[in-house]
């Protein structure tokens, strides 16, 4: 018997410790039982609690609102246990309680219990996380109204740009093919100003025009089977009289024969021209840029190595995001763009199912390096 009893006392101080609330009630809704825990959370005295009904212990609003009283008649007619509610004290409290029939040796139900769990700290992180979503959400759809706008407005302009660019170039044209007279060396010189900056502009509506199909994904890339060295080729060689001004010493290695690639030839000398060009503008004069080309396992890899002002290791991920400026020094100012050829580039070489990445260190020059698949 003192077994026993050692064993009940062991499960009264094991109930007594639970965090939760625990009450028991008979079917005339009358509280048999309630832990420490109840006392501490409601404030009240056993004396006021243990022997009186529901109603007079739980407030009358508070059993109004949640029907508790009907929920537990219905276990009690049922033996079916109720899983889940959701109690709101006052002060701001919130409870979940749950309805458990206790079955006596006969089976029969004379007593359920009633578990009451605080979920106040827990509904109000809720609370918090459903405001702060709703502020997310409203913020995205301000940031999503704003970069559509934006987008809109550049694209319109690009286009609107178009039309006027076309026709001045037409002219440059037939200025070039002596179609409007011959140009004296005064004349001619004025006219190579204005042969640079409207090529500028032309690759400035291009690049604005390139960034809002990558961002829309209606960037497009016509593939076909290609020589990627015949375009390393061919873009080293646009690029080589900007080189000479700067006196830079250019080569191209090809290593061995290479695969075929099927790609765009366009856009993948567009990706040369970029970083060839970057190259040239960010090494000082008399500078080294090298172009290597290597069939490697499944992909072709390019590499483009200069030693220029090099990159700080912080900004390498980030040089390939729109308009960034490396080290608070305008792309702008410094290649006359608009910072997007590297982004352009990122895009190109993704669209193909390869990607790009730079090695640099500040001083000491970069290298920037792409991958092309191999053609099926």
């Amino acid at each position: 018997m003192k077994g026993i009893e050692s064993v009940r006392e062991y499960q009264e101080d094991i109930i007594e410790s639970i965090p939760s609330t625990i009450i028991v009630l008979d079917s005339g809704l009358k509280i048999l039982y309630a832990n420490r825990n109840y006392y501490v959370k409601s404030g009240k005295k056993e004396r006021d609690v243990v022997g009186e009904r529901l109603e007079r212990v739980f407030s009358q609003m508070l059993i109004e609102k949640t029907r508790i009283d009907e929920k537990i008649r219905q276990v009690f007619e049922t033996s079916i246990p109720f899983n889940g509610g959701q109690l709101r004290y006052p002060g701001g409290l919130f409870f979940f309680y749950k309805i458990h029939p206790l079955k006596e040796a006969d089976m029969s139900i004379r007593k359920v219990v009633l578990l009451m769990e605080d979920i106040t700290e827990l509904t109000r992180l809720e609370e918090e996380l459903r405001d702060s979503y709703v502020r997310l959400e409203n913020a995205y759809a301000e940031l999503k109204e704003e970069a559509e706008a934006k987008s809109d407005f550049i694209s319109t302009a690009s286009h609107e740009l178009r039309t006027p660019l076309t026709v001045i170039n037409s002219y440059l044209e037939m200025f070039e093919d002596g179609m409007l007279g011959e140009l004296d060396d005064n004349q001619s010189e004025k006219f190579a100003v204005i042969r640079s900056q409207t090529d500028h502009m032309i690759r400035l509506v291009e690049d604005m025009l390139d960034t809002l199909k990558l961002e829309s994904r209606k960037f497009k890339i016509q593939k076909q089977s290609l020589k990627l060295d015949e375009i390393a080729k061919s873009a080293v060689d646009e690029v080589s009289r900007l080189a000479d001004l700067k006196e830079h010493a250019m080569s191209l290695k090809i290593n061995g024969e290479l695969p075929r690639i099927r790609g765009d030839r366009q856009r993948i000398k567009q990706v040369f021209g970029n970083l060839l060009t970057n190259a040239i503008k960010y090494t000082p004069n008399k500078g080294r840029i090298n172009v290597e080309l290597k069939n490697e396992n499944g992909h072709l890899l390019v590499s483009i190595s200069d030693n220029g002002v090099g990159i700080a290791e912080e900004e390498h991920d980030k040089i390939f995001e729109k308009f960034y400026t490396v080290g608070g020094k305008s792309l702008t100012r410094e290649s006359e763009r608009m910072g997007l050829g590297l982004t352009i580039a990122k895009g190109i070489v993704e669209a193909h199912g390869g990607r790009i990445w730079v090695e640099s260190k500040l001083d000491k020059g970069s290298t920037f390096y792409f991958t092309l698949p191999k053609g099926d």
